[in-house]
């Protein structure tokens, strides 16, 4: 049941009716209970996942809050500052078993489900060159959302372990917030301490929250079914069959990739999120313009925010913080290297972030490679900064005009985009050869072939360009203003248009309809 499907829309509406209709009270038990049915729809084999990750730590969670609150307790009544101190390392050494197995058990699961087939094709492939027979894999289920929900699980054990907030006492609370099945999918990766706050005492219903949440989805839809999908049809064709194609061409799919990829994720979190603010419940933001970052560290904090968050708090920052970290530092600092010491100290951990987000997108070689590309421009931003900040003073260059901010804009997103060849490409090769088709057999002739159209109707060619243009023009408006907002301030007839324009532009110009496989959201896969 995909989000942007009519069965999700049908199935939302249901649930929203009963969230309501029982009151207050009896909400929690309507999320769990659509919970379960969205996700029996997608796979009844999925549950006993996300169960096992569900219980385990849960548990443990109650576990460290049991530890903490009796070892509280004992400090209450002690007065001595040296007892107090042993008491406290006594409870976070007790703690820290339980949270090392609430961490182990849900990424055993994650590794197993969605890394076994690409371990074992490189273990054969080593075992292949030595003449050993190879090793043979039975199937192995990949649960639906489970690099969303792993994260979410661990973030929760983590804060508790790290005293951010109390463990949960209600079961029910916990496993609503781990399966909401508007952010169980493709996220955003929300914090349970801020999803607690909006569901805890139930729920009122508010036109606002459904007029605005409604608003949204309708903005994902068109998003999605008008700008993504349609885009698709020409990326999915050179990316499958590039070595029929111009370099010139492929340069341009890669292009076009970038606001597709763009257009499907947000299109699939905005209507996420609308539907989730129609219960009441707001998700973290996961998007914010970001192709109008003007460096790389600024693209990350505006694409796919929650990840970049999460490994910031759950990877960054403990790695800057680790033994390890602080050994090499002090070695550099006592050989009178301070500056080695700090530019370590900041490469590090970026290196180690992405490493793993590259891993935690796909089991491939693909996806490695992007992310050690983007650890690759982080860790050179930093480095070569001073030298940057010099030539720039050097060449007596002004930095805050249009001008140059339109060249950060432009070179940030052709940055993005070579990386975008190795994840959008079949495999790494793949990848590699089409970033030789572009460099070497590139012809800007091909651009003025007029009699081609790479199968795809130049009507359709048309509405791709105005349906880019009307996003572009709505990121630019949301950078200044709240359209929402905006827009009930308006009188009810221009308010009514513009919703039934946007509602008619998705059925009218959506890519759908006989003999259309319904296509997933790309981050769907992940």
């Amino acid at each position: 049941m995909g989000y942007q499907s009519l069965g999700f829309m049908v199935f939302s509406a249901v649930v929203l009716l009963m969230y309501y209709l029982v009151g207050r009270k009896g909400q929690l038990w309507v999320l769990a209970l659509a919970n379960l049915a969205f996700y029996a729809i997608a796979g009844v084999k999925y549950i006993p996942f996300i169960v096992a990750t569900m219980l385990v730590t849960y548990l443990a969670g109650r576990s460290i809050g049991k530890i903490y609150d009796k070892a509280d307790a004992q400090i209450a009544t002690c007065t001595d500052s040296a007892e107090k101190k042993k008491l406290r390392a006594e409870a976070k050494k007790k703690a820290k078993r339980f949270v090392v197995a609430a961490i182990l058990v849900p990424l055993a699961l994650l590794v197993v489900c969605k890394y076994t087939g690409f371990i074992v094709d490189n273990l054969n492939a080593v075992l292949v060159r030595l003449n050993v027979p190879q090793i043979t894999l039975m199937q192995i289920v990949l649960p639906l959302g489970i690099s969303f929900y792993t994260f979410m699980a661990l973030s929760y054990v983590l804060d508790i372990y790290w005293k951010r907030y109390k463990a949960e006492k209600n079961f029910l609370l916990y496993a609503v917030y781990l399966s909401y099945f508007p952010h169980v999918v493709q996220g955003p990766i929300d914090r349970f301490n801020e999803f607690k706050e909006q569901v805890k005492d139930g729920v009122g219903c508010s036109w606002q929250n459904l007029t605005f949440g409604a608003q949204l989805a309708i903005w994902g839809l068109f998003k999605k079914l008008v700008v993504a999908d349609r885009l698709g049809l020409f990326v999915d064709d050179v990316f499958e069959h590039y070595q029929d194609y111009d370099g010139m061409i492929i340069m341009i799919a890669v292009a076009v990739y970038s606001i597709q990829i763009y257009a499907d994720f947000s299109g699939c979190i905005d209507i996420v999120t609308g539907v989730s603010e129609m219960f009441g419940i707001k998700l973290r933001k996961n998007f914010n313009h970001p192709y109008f970052s003007r460096t790389m560290p600024e693209f990350w904090r505006r694409w796919h925010i929650s990840l970049q968050e999460w490994f910031k708090d759950y990877v960054y920052y403990p790695v800057s913080a680790s033994e390890l970290t602080k050994k090499v530092k002090k070695h550099f600092n006592n050989k009178g290297n301070k500056k080695a010491a700090e530019l370590f100290a900041t490469c590090f951990p970026i290196i180690i972030v992405w490493m793993i987000t590259g891993i935690w997108h796909g089991a491939a070689w693909r996806f490695v490679i992007w992310g050690m590309f983007h650890a690759a421009l982080l860790v050179g931003g930093v480095l070569f900064e001073p030298l940057f900040k010099k030539l720039t003073e050097l060449f007596k260059l002004d930095t805050e005009n249009f001008g140059w901010h339109f060249w950060q804009m432009t070179r940030t997103y052709i940055l993005c985009c070579i990386g975008r060849v190795f994840f959008r490409a079949g495999g790494l090769m793949h990848g590699l050869r089409m970033l030789y088709m572009m460099v070497k057999s590139s012809h800007i002739s091909v651009l003025f072939e007029k009699d081609k159209f790479y199968g795809i109707e130049p009507s359709n060619i048309f509405m791709a360009i105005v349906a880019v243009c009307v996003l572009l023009v709505v990121d630019i408006m949301q950078e200044k203003i709240s359209i929402r907002e905006t827009l009930a301030k308006q009188n009810i007839v221009f308010r009514w248009v513009i919703i039934f324009a946007g509602i008619f532009s998705v059925i009218i110009f959506g890519i759908y309809g006989p003999g259309y496989d319904l296509s997933s959201f790309i981050y769907e896969q992940f």
